[in-house]
């Protein structure tokens, strides 16, 4: 009964293995039957070699095409053919069966063999259920950055034309398309409050989620590659990116329930992205032209698009199905932006024309020349109000009746390229092609003061601030600049803290790595060991048979190089974990030093 015993168990735990998906037993076959002619060594299309582990771990050209636990990952949106390059190019594709090993071994965490470690997913997960209601003011104060960093990840010697504009629709905070960044400003002090860094390209376009937590970015680089970042603008955190594509995303939208990401542009296709896997679910070509304005309604129903050629479309979220087709505009739709309740789309156009349709008929209800020669720049207010600015280098004002409130300015310093109302609807934003941003009062038309879109370094404020203080005499002006200094030096302070924080976490992350890589050559010696004594035995057998074993040696000798080199690489990172392990506590002590001294310093 014992021995009966011992082995249900050996066939348990062997089934248990069985049940793993491997790169060795299920991944490489289906490779070798659909991937291999154009991924191997010999001819590495794209950059990528799929006959190995680590040459399929390592990506293509264009990247990484697995992480672990990312089931949106490049490897299956090719294999399922919704996105560009489609693979395999030719023949059939793979049958859901395939697939779903492909989907099992990301989702098991990437293992070479069942001896291997699995890997620890690289995305966080992000909860896809809102906890309120998307369009509700947020408990508690509005959502405000904290702790973001304010040293700009570039700086360049002239600003970039501002692209794009958000205000948050209930706190006091502007979102600013920068190069490579998106700077987050206090829309009623027009002081830097947070920098978001956009590493793969140049930010096209802003839109905040309506309950203010959240602010969706598209952009890229132009004719290369495309994408969206749904950032956390209380802690600057990269929660979510999809809408992977292969030319600038132009216009983005994420839907309140976080399931959805809309994207148009180039491609004149407005697609539809899972937030979860990252997979294309719908590709809806309709539009003639690019795809230059897109816009979710707060409640998530209804999604609009307009393009280069003056057609406007909207669409239902849940299906894809064309809900209106409005047609009247006869030039370019520089924006489409519904109105907080969802009922009304507002549409502007370079035929100088803003037109207000309602969604239950999908009739339009008023149509205003707002600038002759073109509107480059529409924003709705919370309440119902409407900015515009226009190639007439003028902003105006409309009341939510659709009534002329005022001309915010009749001569703009240059052409507006973006335009926003605050959550309160009492300061007007004009972006412009110099990539600067005027603010201005809504009740009189007075400028309250411009925001660059090109921020110095720290170290240039604090030196410019020194110099000022040295050439200032009136006492109220001093403490003003000498206030400033002290907000900026304490900035420096937390920017060094937070980056030697951010060093040590990836310290250890390196550490945690090479632990990893520790196991897997453990269990590879292990393996190499078994062989030697297996190959030992053998070699005993034959010697008491007085056989030849000359063959037998050569395979031994063999077997112990290979283990001595085995063992080396072994030490060596055995090495590598103890230098880690070190670096990473003494970035912690380094980062935890910086904050004390931050703390005293906002004392």
């Amino acid at each position: 009964m014992e021995r009966l015993a011992i082995t249900l168990v050996m066939l348990s735990s062997f089934a248990a293995a069985q049940e793993k998906v491997t790169y060795d037993d299920h991944v490489l076959p289906l490779f070798q039957s659909s991937c291999l002619n154009c991924h191997n060594p010999d001819k590495t299309k794209g950059g990528l070699d799929l006959s190995s582990f680590t040459g399929t771990l390592k990506g293509s050209s264009g990247g990484k095409i697995v992480e672990p636990g990312d089931t949106g990952s490049t490897l299956i949106t090719v294999v399922r053919q919704t996105a560009e390059p489609k693979m395999p190019p030719e023949g059939e594709k793979l049958s859901n069966e395939q697939i779903d090993i492909l989907k099992r071994w990301i989702e098991g965490g990437l293992l070479e063999n069942l001896s291997s470690t699995a890997r620890k997913a690289s995305k966080p997960k992000f909860e896809t259920t809102p906890r309120t209601d998307p369009a509700a003011k947020p408990d508690g104060p509005p959502p405000m950055p904290a702790d973001l960093l304010l040293e700009p990840p570039v700086v360049t010697e002239r600003a970039a034309a501002i692209h794009a504009l958000a205000a948050s629709p209930w706190a006091p905070l502007l979102a600013v398309t920068s190069q490579r960044q998106i700077l987050l400003v206090n829309s009623d002090s027009l002081e830097l409050t947070g920098i978001l860094p956009f590493p793969e390209g140049d930010p096209v376009s802003l839109a905040f989620t309506p309950d203010a937590r959240y602010l969706i970015v598209g952009g890229g680089v132009p004719g290369k590659s495309g994408i969206t970042v749904t950032f956390d603008v209380t802690n600057g955190s990269r929660l979510l990116s999809a809408g992977k594509e292969f030319d600038t995303v132009l216009a983005a939208d994420i839907r309140p329930g976080f399931d959805i990401v809309a994207t148009g542009g180039p491609s004149r296709l407005l697609k539809f992205w899972n937030t979860e896997s990252g997979a294309l679910t719908k590709s809806i070509k309709k539009h003639t032209d690019w795809i230059t304005a897109l816009d979710l309604s707060p409640d998530g129903v209804l999604l609009a698009s307009g393009d280069r050629n003056g057609g406007v479309w909207v669409w239902e979220t849940e299906s894809g199905n064309e809900f209106h087709n409005l047609r009247a505009h006869q030039a370019a739709i520089t924006a489409a932006v519904f109105r907080a309740d969802s009922n009304l789309l507002a549409t502007a156009s370079e035929d100088g024309t803003l037109r207000f349709w309602e969604m239950n008929g999908g009739s339009e209800v008023k149509k205003i020349d707002a600038h002759p020669g073109g509107i480059t720049a529409l924003s709705f207010a919370r309440d119902g109000s409407s900015l515009t600015a226009g190639r007439d280098m003028k902003a105006r004002l409309f009341k939510p009746d659709f009534a002329p409130a005022r001309e915010l300015a009749a001569k703009l310093p240059a052409l507006p390229t973006a335009a926003a109302l605050d959550a309160e609807g009492k300061r007007a934003f004009i972006g412009d092609v110099r990539g600067i941003v005027t603010a201005i009062n809504t009740d009189d038309g007075k400028v309250l003061g411009e925001i660059p879109g090109n921020p110095p370094a720290i170290d240039s404020r604090l030196n410019e601030l020194t110099t000022r203080i040295s050439n200032t005499t009136d006492p109220a002006a001093l403490a003003s600049l000498n206030a400033t200094k002290k907000h900026w030096s304490a900035a420096a302070i937390n920017t060094r803290a937070l980056e030697a924080r951010r060093i040590a976490l990836e310290s250890a992350s390196r550490t945690e790595e090479t632990q990893n890589a520790f196991t897997t050559t453990a269990d590879q010696i292990t393996r190499q060991a078994a062989a030697l004594n297996l190959k030992r035995g053998e070699r005993e057998q034959l010697a008491s048979r007085a056989e030849t074993t000359a063959a037998l040696d050569t395979a031994i000798a063999s077997e112990l190089d290979a283990l001595r080199t085995t063992e080396s690489a072994f030490e060596e990172i055995a090495r590598s974990i103890d230098s880690n392990s070190r670096l990473a506590h003494d970035k912690k002590q380094e980062a935890a030093a910086l904050t004390q001294t931050y703390q005293q310093a906002l004392r």
